[in-house]
């Protein structure tokens, strides 16, 4: 939104900096010099900075609206964050940035911002010391693109390379499988309680498969008599309420998925639908617990070796 918003008033607000830029009064001398420093900024690498976040962002929106909303489906979340997966390996092409560019020229002639290629600086030598050596980057340096291609390598690329790996990190396998599961112990999910949904949870935390095949079946066999004569459970927290009594029976679909840690206090003052992110959050307390404290310290100290505190 703010993206679209300064593409919009870009225009405005350079000739609202350039009128005080050149404003010659005692009283308004320092946001003159302020609104210089302000309008070099605002440059042709600057607008393709706007059209390309406007455009990423935009799209990405969508899915952290989801993922903030109350009444979340995680089964259809995963099915968007699939789907921006695709959207952003598509922007990785040639077609795609010629397209963010030609925004870009457009929203350069609007505006009023020069797009005159200057001559390319000279290249900064590397030092005798480091000519043998494989440098990935270099503390202090920074490279202001210039032209066309150099956007496009420094800028373009690199965005969508980090935004598709961050994503590939947050979202991984694992993670859409345990969502899908989560999805499945919802009553009003349309995948509630179906075998192969609430399996993917389970083998993502080593539960018995072959149990929890029996008891996923027995639950839907109290579920049908329960019906009978009552309403259905519509939330997380009227189903447990509804299996509470048969807790030591279900084993394993109360201990992977933590429904014996609603309490009886819980029950009678949360009204949240969301009870399934209680469920997430015991089960990785245990993986934690579960952690050798001593191994976990040791490793962490071998990978980062940038840090003050010697933990070795």
């Amino acid at each position: 939104l703010l993206c679209s918003l300064h593409c919009n008033k870009c225009g405005r607000c350079r000739e609202l900096l350039l009128t005080i830029g050149t404003t010659v009064c005692i009283h308004v001398w320092v946001l003159s010099v302020e609104a210089r420093g302000i309008l070099a900024q605002i440059d042709q690498n600057f607008a393709g900075c706007l059209v390309l976040f406007r455009k990423v962002l935009s799209d990405s929106n969508f899915l952290s609206d989801m993922l903030q909303s109350k009444t979340v489906d995680y089964a259809k979340a995963v099915e968007l964050i699939e789907a921006l997966k695709e959207t952003l390996v598509l922007y990785r092409s040639q077609a795609s940035f010629e397209e963010i560019w030609s925004e870009t020229l457009d929203l350069c002639q609007q505006s009023n911002i020069d797009t005159t290629q200057r001559k390319p600086k000279r290249p900064r030598q590397t030092t005798k010391v480091l000519q043998d050596t494989v440098i990935h980057f270099t503390l202090g340096q920074h490279v202001v693109p210039d032209s066309k291609h150099t956007f496009c390598v420094s800028v373009y690329y690199p965005v969508l390379d980090n935004m598709i790996g961050e994503i590939g990190r947050r979202f991984s396998k694992t993670n859409c499988n345990i969502m899908r599961g989560v999805q499945a112990l919802n009553p009003s999910s349309p995948t509630f309680l179906r075998e192969e949904a609430v399996l993917l949870l389970a083998e993502a935390y080593d539960s018995n498969i072959e149990d929890l095949k029996h008891e996923l079946h027995q639950t839907r066999r109290v579920l049908d008599r329960q019906k009978e004569g009552k309403e259905s459970p519509t939330t997380l927290m009227e189903f447990t309420q509804m299996l509470d009594p048969y807790q030591d029976v279900f084993y394993e679909l109360f201990s992977f998925s933590s429904l014996r840690l609603i309490k009886t206090y819980l029950r009678s003052t949360m009204t949240e639908k969301r009870l399934s992110s209680l469920a997430v959050l015991s089960i990785e307390s245990k993986r934690t617990k579960a952690l050798d404290l001593d191994t976990f310290v040791k490793r962490f100290a071998e990978q980062h070796g940038n840090r003050r505190i010697q933990l070795l």
